[in-house]
This record gives structure tokens, sequence and C-alpha cells, in this order.
């Protein structure tokens, strides 16, 4: 098709694709009646690729993935009802992890949606999808003239990607779809820049704060990646010496063994990582929300004799809804604030103690105790995720999934090289990364991807394997089995004593043989019985040319070791230390 023929007139739904060319590669799906048009054009195009899910799910969760590994722009087409719904669990995903997307949503045509709010339905599987998904998508509409196409693509993309990134969604009417229209009749969108501008007293009053503190830290969110501003971070880190502290986000910028890394912390992290956090004096947050995840349930005992400066684009997490006090709120672009300070006066005096404190806290709390090696029965999670950092290899993509699998990757594995390690950390669905490895073995397709999920979250998106098969993706799938739903039941151990409902065989849940299901959709397995295994294993998956499933065995008494005791102070982690083995690790005033 030459440029001169796609400047006429031509079918909505194939201006929608051209459209849709300029930015993304792949287009996620489902099928059905109210998008056989849209998929029908994108299907037609040379220079964007339609990717039909198993379930609209796991459209939802590879675009997701997709845009997390490629840059470009994921998209999802599904029809109306059903379809949509399907694909919210991604929806939310992109969502609360400020990452941009944009879902169309088919729907019936103009003369069978309702115009009686009373009435719940008019037309076929009708939904008002544009309403349903308000609270979590930065923009959504519905396209009522075919003529509006490119403005409320332009701007949804442009919404999508400035500001706080996040998905929008455009609800598109059947018959809209089908109408003739051109590139001349389209109404252009002009965005505006509603970026919020750095006040120059802030930078004062920050540089003041670090330079008069002792014990500063920086704590490094997921704001300084949305922001793509790792080198100028790089950058002051070496100027100042401040140690810093990586959300999970953000793990995957460092190495482990840096002396300044002071491990990740939180009610599911690093002992070490808490108790350097509680004895802070100033903390420096760059682009991340504080949630309670990382500051615990009760907000008042977070490095409670530290001073709290936060830099965040959105003001809403200025406003200190989580219960935590902040010093000096500044709302702005962290990219502006780093390149500011880089350009600013800024010498903080090193503080040899605080040096020190960190490294002896370091070495005296490991994740991985010794211990752990001499488990013989099955595999112990702490080596496994020890083990399998040891064979990775640069610029691997490793995608865990929710629960006791997830913290134990982020606890326990070693970042040495340069890679990305992501999953959906706010949303956090069971059943996220076998479905999020296909969006992102096409979106990074020169790289090893490896998913990790529990035999709980297997089930939730086990169908998606049949799309790795399909598109002959080197996949390789470590399947964490515990027998259920291994953090669940930690849960169930602290508040209910232990009297589980289900969340394992006993308690009514069953699993299928996941090595049968597995070779059934055509895809080898592998299994790991103790940790004995483990080296020989993991490198015969990871170096296995096609896709693969490794099945790590664990006792499915298996805990998450620390963790945050509810209602505690984050440096009181259980198992519990003495009083006096936790005060002679803080700092006296």
């Amino acid at each position: 098709m030459t440029l001169q023929k796609e400047l006429k007139k031509m079918k909505a739904s194939d201006l929608i694709a051209l459209k849709l060319s300029k930015y993304t590669d792949f287009v996620f799906s489902g099928q059905g009646g109210s998008v056989v048009h849209i998929c029908d054009s994108i299907y037609k195009r040379k220079d964007i690729k339609l990717i039909p899910s198993q379930n609209e799910q796991g459209a939802s969760l590879a675009a997701d993935a997709y845009t997390r590994t490629s840059g470009k722009l994921g998209v999802v087409v599904t029809t109306s009802g059903p379809g949509t719904i399907n694909a919210l669990q991604g929806l939310a995903c992109s969502y609360y992890d400020s990452i941009p997307a944009l879902y169309f949503s088919g729907a019936p045509v103009l003369g069978a949606l309702k115009k009686n709010k009373n009435l719940r339905q008019l037309g076929f599987q009708e939904m008002e999808m544009q309403e349903i998904v308000k609270s979590f998508t930065k923009y959504s509409v519905r396209i009522v003239d075919v003529k509006k196409i490119y403005y409320e693509i332009e701007k949804c993309i442009f919404l999508a990607r400035n500001g706080r990134p996040g998905p929008c969604l455009i609800d598109l009417p059947d018959d809209i779809q089908r109408m003739e229209t051109s590139e001349e009749e389209q109404e252009i969108f002009e965005p505006k820049n509603t970026k919020p501008t750095l006040e120059s007293d802030k930078i004062i009053d920050s540089i003041k704060m670090i330079q008069e503190s002792k014990r500063p830290l920086f704590v490094i969110g997921n704001g300084v990646k949305i922001s793509k501003v790792e080198k100028d971070l790089e950058k002051l880190l070496k100027k100042t010496g401040i140690p810093y502290a990586p959300t999970w986000a953000a793990l995957d910028m460092f190495r482990t063994e840096d002396p300044k890394n002071i491990g990740t912390f939180g009610v599911y992290a690093t002992r070490y990582g808490n108790f350097i956090i509680q004895n802070s004096d100033l903390l420096i947050v760059l682009g991340s929300r504080l949630n309670t995840s990382l500051i615990g349930s009760n907000a008042k005992l977070f490095a409670p004799n530290a001073k709290k400066i936060l830099v965040d684009i959105d003001p809403a997490e200025l406003e200190e809804e989580n219960g935590l006090k902040i010093d000096l709120k500044i709302n702005c672009d962290v990219r502006d604030f780093i390149e500011s300070l880089n350009n600013k006066e800024l010498k903080w005096e090193a503080n040899q103690e605080w040096y020190n404190k960190i490294k002896e806290l370091k070495t005296k709390y490991p994740i991985v105790k010794e211990e752990y090696f001499n488990q013989k029965k099955t595999v112990n999670p702490y080596v496994f995720f020890d083990t399998l950092s040891n064979y990775t290899q640069d610029n691997d993509i490793i995608i865990p999934d929710a629960s006791a699998n997830l913290v134990w990757t982020y606890q326990a594995y070693k970042v040495t090289k340069k890679q990305k390690i992501f999953t959906s950390l706010n949303h956090s669905p069971m059943g996220y990364s076998v479905a999020a490895a296909i969006g992102a073995s096409l979106g990074a397709k020169n790289n090893n991807i490896i998913a990790i999920i529990g035999d709980g979250s297997m089930q939730m998106n086990i169908q998606e394997l049949e799309n790795i098969k399909s598109l002959k993706l080197p996949i390789k799938v470590f399947m964490i089995n515990n027998k259920g739903y291994g953090m669940v039941k930690q849960t169930i151990d602290t508040w209910l004593d232990g009297n589980y409902v289900g969340c394992d065989e006993k308690s009514g849940l069953s699993l299928p043989d996941f090595q049968k299901v597995t070779r059934s959709y055509g895809i080898e397995c592998v299994e790991i019985n103790n940790n004995n295994d483990l080296k020989e294993k993991i490198e015969f998956t990871l170096n296995y040319k096609g896709p693969i499933l490794c099945d790590v065995k664990l006792d499915p008494g298996e805990k998450i070791i620390p963790k945050v005791k509810a209602g505690s102070s984050i440096h009181k982690m259980l198992p519990e230390l003495d009083e006096k083995e936790i005060s002679s690790n803080m700092i006296k005033l």
C-alpha cells in the first residue's frame, strides 16, 4: 500500500492500524464480534503483528511486559464485555506500576448503546467500559464520531507517556470501525505541557539538609527508571558518596555487593537493610511512594529519627495518606531534581562511622545462611536463587511472579550483571510471569527470558504455554513447587494458628501434575529435587534451545525468612532477636 493511497478514504479500522504501526510492533489481542474489523486491519499490515492470546488476561500481561522491555507502547485489543473484563488484570498492573499502555475495547454499534443509565443492557455484551476503568486508567473515552479517532489515540498516547505514566482506554463501537474516513478529516490533538516546575528554594533546602546530616540515605524508587535518569543518578551517588537503598523496582540498577548499597528494606526484605534504614537521620526519597510493604503497618515507627525529603511527580503522593510525616515535599520530575543537585555545589562530609555500620550489619545478617546449603531432601529457596544468580548472563531478563517466589527473588538473587528484573509489584496478580514472558520475549528478542512462578500461580495463566510453544519463544520457566500457597500458609500461621483453608491439598486446594500438563503443550520439562541437583539442572535449563519448564521441588513448609512482625517497626523481624541484640545494632544518638 503506497502512502498516496493511505491518505485517501479508508475504513476507520485501517486508519487505526496505520496509526498504531507508528508506535508499536505488536498488538496483543483477544477475538470477538466487536473487534473483528480492527483485528483484520492489523493482521493485514506487514509493519505490525497481531498476537492472539489464549485468554485476554494473557494478552494484557504480555503487553505490560512488552512496554517494560522494548520501551514501545503496549497495545491491547479486546472484544466488548467479557473480553475486556478478562484484560483488566494487565490494565491494573500497568496503572499501579506506572506503565504506558493503550487499550481498545470493542463495543456494540452506536444504535445498540443504551442512553438510559438505569437500563442494564441494550446491545449484546454491552458494558460501559470507559466508565468502569476510570479509577485505574489515566484517561478513558468512548469514540462516537469517526472524525475523532486520531484525536483520541494521540491524546491517549500523550497522557500514557507523560507525567506519571499509565494506561488509557478507548471504547470503540463496531460500526465506527467500519465507517469510511481519511487522515485529512481527522481532528488533531494538541498536547499541553503540564510538567510541574522544580522550585529553586526546595533545592536549597535539600542541599542544606543533606550537608547537615550524618547518616543520610538515598531511597531509589521506580520514578528514577520512569524518568530514564539512571546515569545522572550514578553521577550523583559518586559525587556525594551517600549510601543508597533500592526499592524492588530499582534493584536491578545496582550491584548487590556494592558497599554503599544497603540492600532492600521493608516487610519482606533484609534484616540488615531494615536496621540501616532505622539508623538513618535523613532519607532522600526519589520517586517511591513508600507503601506499607516498605515502611510497615505503623508509619510512626519507620525511620523515626530521620528527616524525610520526598521527590515525586505525582502531587497526590505528597499528601501523607500513608501516615508518614514528610519534612520536605518536592513535586517535580525526579530527573529535574537529580540534575539540579548535580549542577549545584553539594558536599556531604563522608562519615566513616556510617560506612562501617553499614558494612557491619550486611556482614552480620546474611540472607543466604551457610546452614541452608546442608538441606538434603528438598531444595532450599534461598540457595536456589543464590545459585541461579551465578548462572544467569548479562542482559538476561528475570520476571518473578507473585507471593513467596517474588520475595525470595528480591531477597536472595545477587545482582552482579547488566540485567533487567521486574514484575507487577503493586497490583501483583498471581500468574503474571508466564504471560508477561511472552511480551518480554517479543520486546527483547535478543535477550534470554526467565520466568519464575509458584505452582499455585501457574494455574492462573497456564494456557499461555500454548502461545509460547506456537510462537517458538525460548522462554525458561522455573516453577517453585511447594505444593500450594506457601505465603498464604505463612500468613495463616501468624494469624490463625495454622488453620489452613484452601491453600494446600489437605485444606481443599487441588493442583495438577504440572510436568504432564506442560508436556501436553509440547514443552520440555526437567525437575530439581534437592540442593545437589541445582547447578547441573539450572545450567541445563538456561542452555536449552527451546522453551522449557524446570520444576523446583521445595519442602511445603518453607518460609520467608526474615519478615516483619505485623504492627512492629521494620527492624523487629521474625524470627525475633532479643532486645539486647537489637539495641546493639542501633546507633546511640
